[in-house]
């Protein structure tokens, strides 16, 4: 650490990281650039443009568990807007930068020299190997300095430019290769929530978010109305009237995409400037887009409303057709799932162990702007979008010049929206469903199939306990001869019958016969009330036409038979003498009911899991109808 003065204006100055080169004196902004004992003044430093970072001079933080203080800054702009790049020491000396770009905050360290693939070859979302470890292009940017403050480890200038590329690997890796040195340096760390960092010592929240910054006050440059940028990290602001574009980035408005009319405008359901409470933060509407793809010579477009929370920074609500989804970018990088469908042809993405289902392809086209922007936005801008749907979540990356993005919605229902956000009117009309919808179906298919498939095994089972429980013991054989040539009456002893009067009672007849017939007329009779039941049946074969039909076996039924004592009489009667005694068996026994109703209850419960099934088939059905993919190619 040591202590210095400005050779400028005399203040005092402190280098506190021995590797600092730089340092910019807080008075009088000159750049003092340390040689051995001497400093030399390069000039004074620009101004820092005002942002709403909570991060400053003297914040202190941690990273694995070791402490660390902010002491220089150098802000950034590029294509799409500007961030903060904090130059932070540790007690060990060791330096690192924490980067602030709209509330994404990454910490990256110089590390040793690696071959990395050349400039000119990378394009967004490529996957290259810097040193061991494979990344994906994110992000591919001519950036330039806009000025700094505090220490720093190496000589710059306002407007210096560096040909800077951002990648990120599996989970919180992230990296940076700046190509502006002969040798690239390579800065290799991790993306991670502002929380873990445990800050202390930043600026005070009540001045900074929607007020904090340079007020800007200007007339629309296409119809005159009056414009006034509301926040500090604003790039561009779209008349609300009219439309037109103006890049508010300096103390100059200037007009960027100038519209006169605009016929094609649509008013949002959600007005810029309303606030609500939503996924535990507080959201102001500050933008609104839409956009649309074109499909068969069809315009389909879509709403995205812009939200910004000082300490949340931006979010999205997205709007297709009533169905509202809640957007942020996401977290890690979502990785390419394993396999594809049945078709081959749909690749899916796996995100945080979900998997999710790759719905559609398509160039998304800016229609329309309201209200203010981090970025440079411009009607007509397009960007390569890829949707993957894992109900009620939907992941999607866009590719945009140089930029590749990933993002997380997650399904918002309307009328929750409308309150948080203390809307007067009703939500628009829902029409269709949204890809990321959540089915009303969703596990009551499994639901009912369970339920079907336990009341069957209950049923089947109880359906085996009555049968034991009805069972009618032995059966009972009833042996009679009747006599050649000869008509017979008789009477069998009393025997007895078990079993119950709703099992029905089965008389099963054999004979000996083979070229004749006989009638035999039966009469079951109570040997104790008297009750009777008589049938007449036929047993053997009659000649037609010179064949012989029939069968020396007979089954006949009697319902209604209770337990108890009783006596078979028969009397049998023949077309013709058949030659000899002709023995008549005959078998009583107690059947148990039989399995139609069982499969008839079976059929009306699986009903239920059916048309559930249907029902959920039709909702994904409708899904998938707007997608890539024809509903019959569904998993």
């Amino acid at each position: 650490m040591r202590n210095v003065s400005c050779p400028s204006c005399g203040a005092p100055f402190r280098f506190r990281g021995a590797t600092s080169v730089v340092g910019i004196c807080g008075y009088c902004k000159a750049t003092l650039v340390r040689k051995d004992a001497d400093l030399e003044n390069i000039g004074k430093q620009a101004e820092l443009l005002e942002d709403d970072s909570p991060i400053q001079m003297g914040a202190s933080g941690r990273h694995r568990n070791q402490q660390f203080t902010v002491v220089g800054r150098i802000q950034y702009r590029y294509g799409a807007g500007s961030w903060n790049e904090w130059h932070v020491l540790f007690p060990d000396g060791k330096s690192a930068w924490l980067s602030d770009a709209s509330r994404i905050y990454t910490i990256t360290y110089l590390s040793p020299p690696v071959i990395v693939p050349e400039y000119t070859d990378l394009r967004p979302g490529h996957r290259v190997m810097v040193g061991k470890e494979a990344y994906t292009v994110t992000n591919i940017e001519q950036a330039e300095v806009i000025a700094g403050e505090g220490e720093l480890p190496f000589k710059f200038e306002a407007g210096w430019k560096a040909d800077v590329v951002d990648l990120r690997g599996d989970g919180a890796r992230f990296a940076t290769i700046d190509y502006s040195e002969q040798v690239p340096h390579v800065y290799v760390g991790e993306r991670l929530p502002f929380d873990v960092f445990g800050f202390t010592g930043l600026r005070d929240p009540d001045r900074v978010g929607f007020t904090k910054g340079r007020a800007l006050t200007f007339k629309c440059g296409g119809c005159g109305a009056p414009i006034e940028k509301q926040l500090a990290t604003t790039e561009t602001i779209a008349c609300t009237s009219c439309g037109t574009v103006t890049d508010v980035t300096t103390d100059v408005a200037r007009t960027v995409q100038k519209n006169e009319r605009n016929e094609k405008f649509v008013n949002p359901s959600i007005p810029l400037g309303s606030t609500g409470q939503w996924a535990g933060a507080k959201y102001e509407v500050v933008g609104f887009m839409r956009r649309g793809i074109t499909v068969d010579g069809v315009l389909y477009t879509w709403g995205e409303y812009l939200l910004h929370n000082v300490a949340q920074g931006y979010a999205w609500i997205s709007e297709y057709a009533g169905h509202f989804s809640f957007i942020r970018d996401a977290a890690e990088l979502p990785k390419s799932a394993k396999g594809l469908n049945i078709s081959g042809r749909r690749p899916d993405m796996t995100y945080l162990g979900r998997r999710f289902k790759h719905f559609q392809s398509a160039a998304a086209e800016v229609t329309q702007l309201m209200g203010e922007f981090y970025w440079k936005v411009k009607l007509k801008d397009t960007a390569l979008v890829d949707d993957y749907v894992a109900p009620p979540l939907i992941l999607s990356s866009e590719r945009s010049g140089n930029d590749f993005t990933w993002s997380l919605g997650e399904y918002a229902e309307a009328p929750a929206l409308w309150k948080a956000f203390n809307l007067p009117n009703k939500p628009p009309m829902q029409s269709g469903v949204a890809p990321n919808q959540p089915s009303p179906h969703e596990g009551k298919v499994a639901r009912y199939w369970l339920l079907f498939f336990a009341a069957v095994v209950i049923a089947f089972l109880l359906k085996l306990v009555i049968g034991t429980m009805q069972s009618g013991g032995k059966p009972v054989q009833v042996d009679f001869t009747v006599p050649a040539a000869a008509n017979m009456r008789q009477v069998s002893p009393v025997f007895e019958l078990a079993g119950g009067a709703g099992q029905p009672l089965v008389i099963r007849t054999n004979s000996n016969l083979t070229t004749h017939w006989l009638g035999i007329d039966m009469q079951l009779t109570n040997a104790d009330s008297g009750r009777a039941w008589a049938l007449s049946r036929e047993i053997g074969f009659k000649s037609l036409a010179g064949t012989l039909i029939g069968d020396n076996h007979d089954i006949a039924e009697i319902r209604g038979v209770p337990p108890g004592r009783y006596t078979l009489g028969v009397v049998v009667m023949g077309n013709q003498n058949w030659g000899g005694e002709v023995p008549l068996r005959m078998d009583l026994s107690r059947e148990p009911a039989g399995w139609s109703n069982f499969w008839l209850m079976t059929f009306f419960l699986s009903l239920f899991p059916l048309i559930a099934w249907g029902r959920s088939r039709s909702f994904e059905t409708k899904r998938w109808s707007e997608s890539d993919y024809a509903p019959d190619e569904e998993e």
